[in-house]
């Protein structure tokens, strides 16, 4: 491992980082970096209504975190999560139980729940539904949910044993549950209602 800590900025998206390289990287701000295929992808952060759609969710996630140490052990808004030798991801949330995998610890450590909230460029959606899916799924993440302000509506993935995640719509008139989270819920009117 080399003692020279890369600095990273974001003219350097597409180069070769190794997952040493990318752990030990000193980042500009304000930017998100995700390595991908073992190469740097530099994103934007997260303007007014990203965090606006998540903020019903970062609420209610902190409060319920506080009053149920028993059930939740870590909430980690942008965390980072190790999908393969080759990817790192900087979801939006995740949320980490108590029973789940606490011997381990992150990037390995993998969220038993994702939250990503949609993005409007549409590699940034393809990014969402497409190729995290596929790696949170791989990794074992045991719900992924998006948050999609574009379609007004929130698709919960439960991880099942068939070869991808169950898939269940909700609405803006819906409530968002977890059976991983119990009494845990957020009415998406909430969410949704500096869009309308």
């Amino acid at each position: 491992m080399s003692s020279t800590v890369l600095k990273l900025t974001n003219f350097e998206a597409g180069m070769e980082v190794s997952a040493d390289q990318f752990a030990s990287a000193d980042f500009q701000g304000p930017y998100i970096y995700e390595r991908v295929q073992g190469r740097l992808v530099v994103m934007s952060p997260a303007g007014p209504e990203h965090r606006q759609v998540s903020r019903p969710f970062r609420l209610e996630l902190g409060g319920y975190w506080h009053a149920h140490t028993d059930v939740v052990d870590e909430v980690d808004i942008e965390g980072w999560v190790a999908t393969s030798a080759d990817d790192d991801r900087i979801p939006d949330i995740c949320v980490y139980l108590v029973a789940g995998r606490s011997h381990e610890t992150v990037p390995q450590r993998v969220p038993e729940i994702i939250f990503e909230f949609v993005s409007q460029d549409r590699t940034d959606q393809e990014r969402d539904y497409i190729d995290k899916r596929k790696e949170y799924y791989g990794i074992g993440v045991r719900e992924y949910v998006i948050v999609d302000r574009f379609k007004q509506a929130v698709l919960v993935l439960t991880h099942s044993d068939l070869g991808d995640f169950e898939e269940a719509w909700l609405p803006s008139s819906g409530v968002y549950t977890s059976p991983l989270l119990p009494g845990f819920s957020v009415p998406l009117v909430e969410v949704f209602a500096a869009k309308k």
